[in-house]
């Protein structure tokens, strides 16, 4: 745990570093320039209920030229801070991009409206199945590629959370059958410096027509721990149906209880400014329920 602080100390450190040199330099083919967003929420529990910080997020971008530059994100969620920082190059062959440095790793597709989002974005979060938890699964230190096509896009990275920690290699596709429809795909190798791996496979789907927005994924892990090997799958579906620019209610089932656990979600997000919104949603389990309202901010 100490290890780790230290380590996101020095990260942030090393980002502040980086974006002053940036903005005193005079290679910079822009100006740098800072965007967050600011999360809290009121929590209540059949036992318990209460306010709850969820985190501050800073996303700082600065360009050297058309095609290259350096971007950056500071999160701090009322306990530590965590960083992002990373130099990308557009355009190496066509419309593709390369990042190299510490980034977050794309493999589910970041499409859920609920609070805890999507069952693919829970497991990524907990690193796979096994433990310990690998933290790089999320977020780790390497060389990410991606490139799109009209009907085709390829996400690829190879990554670990710190030195030492084994190498996760991550993959994600997307099929665009139509304007409305994409297909997804991805698959995981997560590595541990013990003797824990983790494959996970991702099958997702996204619908889009109007106001109506479906979000559906088959999610596989087989973990080895040792001798130990087991494999656990779920599923999960969305649907969000936006009634109007400053309306939209949504609701959710995760059916993965080797996973994570079965939860019934339902919800209403009203946007009070252009940069404000506020969510209502309701979640249910077999053993509980809880309901939160949260506030977002984004400046």
């Amino acid at each position: 745990m100490v290890k780790n602080q230290n380590l996101q100390r020095i990260y942030a450190i090393i980002v502040t570093c980086l974006l002053i040199l940036i903005s005193l330099s005079g290679r910079s083919y822009a100006a740098p320039t800072a965007e967050g967003e600011l999360r809290t929420n009121f929590l209540i529990t059949p036992d318990d209920s209460g306010f709850d910080f969820d985190g501050l997020t800073l996303d700082f971008s600065a360009d050297f030229s058309a095609e290259d530059g350096v971007r950056g994100e500071l999160n701090y969620d009322g306990r530590s801070v965590d960083t992002l920082a990373y130099y990308y190059i557009d355009h190496i062959f066509a419309d593709d991009q390369i990042n190299v440095g510490r980034f977050a790793i794309d493999w589910a597709s970041k499409r859920s409206v609920t609070f805890n989002g999507s069952l693919a974005e829970q497991v990524q979060r907990m690193g796979g199945v096994a433990w310990p938890r690998d933290l790089g699964f999320e977020k780790g230190i390497g060389v990410k590629y991606k490139i799109d096509f009209p009907s085709f896009a390829l996400v690829a990275s190879v990554s670990n959370y710190e030195f030492g920690e084994g190498t996760d290699l991550v993959g994600r596709g997307v099929f665009k059958i139509n304007p409305n429809l994409q297909i997804g795909a991805g698959l995981a190798s997560i590595n541990r410096d013990t003797d824990v791996n983790d494959f996970a496979v991702l099958i997702d789907a996204g619908f889009t027509s109007g106001p109506v927005n479906l979000l559906f994924e088959v999610v596989g892990v087989n973990s080895e721990h040792g001798t130990e090997e087991e494999t656990n799958s779920g599923f999960y579906a969305e649907a969000a149906y936006e009634a109007s620019q400053r309306f939209t209610v949504y609701g959710s089932f995760c059916g993965a209880e080797d996973l994570t656990e079965e939860m019934l979600a339902a919800g209403v997000l009203t946007r009070i400014t252009p940069y404000a919104t506020i969510r209502g949603e309701l979640q249910n389990t077999k053993d509980d329920w809880n309901f939160l309202l949260g506030l977002k901010v984004n400046f």
